[in-house]
């Protein structure tokens, strides 16, 4: 199977970083948002992002012009649907929202198409069990910030097929990243992981054992990561992070991850990362 069109739906960071991604792979790319305003600052991201790396050195601009003109941007789902190979749900990660966009897209798309959710923890049964191609459905979990992390967890539920998995695979290659085929489970594997450590970070910041920058150092210093726990929920959003918990420790009711109280405090004061404008460390400064 030959991709050359795809549809990423959902223009915010994850759908925008989504469709750069396509699009810098040399795929037309329709990417699609109820709002336009939300398309808008899509388009405007993935600009920002090719300019940076032109003034690294590392994309000419004629290049960087061609990629953006790849993207389309659209309130149409079904205009961009209808002729895609390939589609990438990437709206607000919570069932009710997913379910009911996928349900469009399976009556929209042609019967080749391969349908994918980017979620990071709701099953893929479940998401497929509403279209009337579960074989042909995918889970294609990619990580922020996309241009940078390089992992696709490829998540195949009981009913996705062996083709389905393969076009995948090589699709995932295609735009530079690294694939990797994981069985469908709640929060997957990366999440698994992510969610314990990070919710024994909040348990540590709740119980005032350290202050969350400390704790983000200790992280990078004692584990060599990138980045800290709390820098992670900031950029992943806190309101993710705990709509993921939710949804993991609710399918498998394992005390570990439910939600350390904190998580849920710090989302109902807004103070949910980067995409407000205030995070973790503005609610709990140092000191």
């Amino acid at each position: 199977m030959s991709i050359k069109k795809v549809c990423v739906v959902g223009a915010g960071t994850m759908g925008s970083g989504i469709a750069q991604a396509v699009a810098q792979s040399g795929c037309e790319v329709a990417m699609v948002d109820v709002k336009q305003e939300v398309l808008e600052r899509g388009m405007a991201g993935i600009s920002s992002s090719l300019g940076r790396m032109v003034k690294k050195g590392t994309l000419q601009q004629a290049d960087a012009d061609q990629i953006l003109a790849r993207v389309k941007a659209t309130t149409d789902l079904r205009k961009a649907g209808e002729d895609a190979d390939y589609v990438i749900e990437a709206v607000f990660e919570r069932a009710d929202v997913k379910l009911p966009v996928l349900r469009q897209m399976d009556e929209i798309c042609p019967e080749r198409t391969i349908l994918a959710s980017n979620t990071s923890s709701i099953p893929i049964s479940l998401l497929s069990s509403v279209t009337k191609r579960p074989d042909r459905f995918i889970g294609m979990h990619f990580f922020n910030p996309v241009a940078i992390m390089r992992l696709i967890e490829v998540v195949r539920s009981l009913l996705t097929s062996e083709e389905t998995v393969r076009v995948s695979v090589e699709f995932g290659k295609s735009l530079g990243k690294e694939p990797i085929v994981v069985k469908d489970s709640p929060g997957f594997v990366a999440n698994r992981i992510i969610n314990a450590a990070g919710n024994e970070a909040l348990k540590i910041l709740q119980e005032g054992l350290a202050d969350a920058e400390d704790i983000d150092k200790i992280c990078k210093l004692a584990f060599n990561w990138p980045i800290g726990p709390f820098e992670m929920i900031d950029l992943a959003g806190a309101d993710v992070v705990l709509d993921m918990a939710d949804s993991i420790y609710q399918q498998t009711g394992w005390e570990r991850y439910k939600a350390a109280p904190i998580l849920r405090r710090v989302v109902e004061s807004g103070y949910v990362g980067r995409k407000a404008g205030k995070g973790i460390y503005n609610l709990f400064p140092k000191g």
